[in-house]
């Protein structure tokens, strides 16, 4: 699949500028001419620009595939033809390149293609579930019940997205603003501090002397020290980037206190969700396992379901697979015993994915509550320390 700029002429005879995805040149000039614009002029864009592209997804986020499945369950539901349901939303969508996507799309299923195939050609917008989930319905004859467990499940996803967000935002601004002010205090307040100081001829205290030091080491060297923390974070950006990197940072980063925990249940709760979803979709366990493994956001957890997997292959039951590891809280692994027994596996799995939800939503809301002690303690205890530090010699004068 290729990109395009291109330059065309509306109605109005206003020139309009965009990008296209889209295997040939043709089919770039078929989907501008089916919403009523005249191309100009065509270019390939660079390699780069394509590959960067097709990282992001395009400026495509989870906001704009949830709409979207949305309008087309409502359309297929309602008897609208798939062909006709992707031109109506590719007529009433915003996002550009989501429309050049779908316009694509239809012409591909227009062209006999099923609709999962034109699907899969956009694998950064349409995850491996998504499509596997719609060709298990267009295999059924069930794309509307398909799309219907599909909002749930992006849903529920982009729900707890938003509170795994929330729960990091709070710690890392008030963190970030506690060495905001104490950098201040050590680059502005302290120098004024020390003039005053040294205008009395008295020899300074040990820890006033300290944080003296400390401030002039600041002052003389805060260029070098954000070269070498910009330095540091790309280099920690590419270790994590390889397979060894991103193994051995999910491994420890679930032993973190108190959000090692939270990330976890993120993750059990990504795996029960995502398996529900294709079970109830008629998808087979190993298959769904092969999904999952991806859904559930840690590598350490994509490692354990991989494990599982090749117990399954061996004659082992989930709940037994399940059982091995140690990721799995026992309390999971017996509602997965119990579906297993009673044939509603994926009623269980739901439940599941239920209850660690609503655990992430309660460590949420009690989140500053937890944290809260521990930021006051570090904040008071350092700026507390500062100021001490420098008024040490004052008091020492009015004695």
């Amino acid at each position: 699949m290729a990109q395009y700029n291109y330059t065309a002429v509306n109605k109005a005879g206003e020139k309009v500028n965009g990008i296209i995805d889209a295997p040939t040149e043709s089919e770039v000039r078929l989907i501008l001419r089916s919403q009523q614009l005249r191309p100009v002029k065509l270019s390939k864009t660079g390699a780069l620009n394509f590959d960067l592209g097709m990282l992001t997804g395009g400026g495509i986020g989870q906001a704009d595939i949830l709409m979207f499945t949305r309008q087309l369950s409502i359309l297929i539901t309602s008897g609208v033809p798939l062909i006709q349901s992707l031109e109506i939303i590719a007529g009433q969508i915003k996002n550009k390149n989501m429309k050049s996507i779908i316009l694509a799309m239809r012409e591909k299923v227009s062209g006999g293609a099923f609709l999962w195939e034109s699907m899969k050609a956009y694998q950064k917008v349409f995850p491996e579930i998504y499509v596997s989930m719609v060709r298990a319905g267009e295999m059924a004859g069930a794309l509307d019940i398909i799309f219907k467990r599909l909002i749930k499940y992006l849903d529920d996803a982009f729900k707890l997205t938003k509170m795994i967000k929330s729960a990091m935002i709070y710690p890392i601004a008030v963190i970030s603003i506690s060495f905001i002010v104490i950098g201040v205090m050590l680059i502005f307040v302290i120098p004024k501090f020390e003039q005053l100081l040294k205008s009395s001829g008295r020899s300074l205290p040990a820890p006033t002397q300290m944080v003296i030091n400390v401030s002039h080491g600041l002052q003389a060297y805060i260029v070098y020290i954000l070269i070498g923390l910009s330095a540091a974070y790309f280099l920690f950006k590419s270790w994590k980037s390889t397979k060894e990197g991103r193994e051995n940072f999910d491994y420890y980063i679930l032993k973190m206190p108190i959000f090692g925990d939270l990330l976890l249940k993120t993750a059990i709760a990504r795996f029960a969700r995502t398996m529900q979803t294709m079970l109830s979709s008629g998808i087979n366990v190993l298959d769904a396992l092969s999904i999952t493994q991806e859904a559930v956001g840690n590598k350490t957890v994509a490692n354990a379901v991989i494990r599982i997997k090749s117990d399954i292959e061996q004659g082992k039951t989930l709940s037994d697979a399940m059982g091995k590891i140690s990721l799995f809280p026992t309390m999971a692994v017996q509602m997965v015993t119990v579906g297993e027994s009673t044939g509603n596996l994926d009623a269980m799995l739901d439940r599941v994915a239920e209850y660690f939800e609503e655990e992430i939503q309660n460590f949420v809301a009690n989140l500053s509550k937890i944290i809260e002690p521990f930021i006051l303690v570090f904040l008071g205890g350092v700026v507390g320390g500062l100021m001490i530090a420098m008024y040490l010699p004052i008091f020492s004068l009015a004695d």
